[in-house]
């Protein structure tokens, strides 16, 4: 298991940029972020504009939008959990976790993903490709059927995942964080232009979250 111990100075400057908002901290700027902790949050935004393919944060509660660089994503402390039986993938049953879940609950972000800015016909099958490609320490995005089976789309101690979207399609994840910290986790999208064949990308896109112990 990964750890994020090792950026020390960046989890400080991160710390400093929390610490000088109140808390709960909804939608508040701090300096050049603004953190985003409660409420309804597509953390992958995808919109198709002026020929370019574009990642950014839709935060739904408040009707604005954020490149990603802009935002600090908080999982507060009610995030924090114990791993179920099944859940292998997490860790030990029993063991400590940080959960967003992808049902709403107050208090915690109820992050997603979002194409309902790309418009019907751009891209073939009218479908776009999400890739996490990498984190910093210890992160699952997962699903859970309806029987209660997860399927999971992105472990960082597997190495990149992905899953597809569907163009107006929207969708949610449960976040899982192994512990208090920093994390940054290093996104691209992508998709094959219907009317060229042309494939368009994002490029890769850093996001940043801060899990509170």
């Amino acid at each position: 298991m990964r750890t994020v111990t090792k950026y020390a100075a960046v989890a400080a400057a991160a710390a400093a940029v929390l610490a000088a908002t109140a808390a709960p901290a909804t939608a508040q700027g701090s300096g050049r972020y603004t953190v985003l902790s409660e409420g309804h949050v597509d953390v992958f935004g995808l919109a198709y504009e002026d020929g370019a393919l574009d990642l950014h944060v839709h935060d739904e509660e408040h009707a604005a939008e954020y490149a990603p660089g802009e935002v600090v994503l908080k999982a507060n402390n009610e995030a924090k959990t114990t791993i179920p039986a099944g859940y292998d993938f997490l860790g030990a049953p029993g063991d400590d976790v940080w959960i967003l879940p992808d049902t709403e609950v107050a208090g915690l972000l109820f992050a997603g993903y979002g194409a309902e800015e790309i418009a019907p016909g751009d891209f073939a099958n009218d479908t776009l490709t999400l890739t996490v490609h990498d984190a910093w320490g210890d992160v699952d995005l997962y699903t859970v059927d309806d029987f209660g089976t997860p399927a999971v789309e992105f472990d960082s101690d597997e190495g990149p995942g992905s899953w597809q979207v569907t163009a107006g399609g929207h969708g949610h994840l449960n976040w899982a964080f192994g512990e208090a910290g920093l994390y940054k986790l290093t996104v691209e999208a992508e998709g094959v232009l219907a009317a060229t064949g042309e494939t368009v990308s994002t490029g890769e896109v850093d996001y940043w979250f801060w899990v509170e112990a």
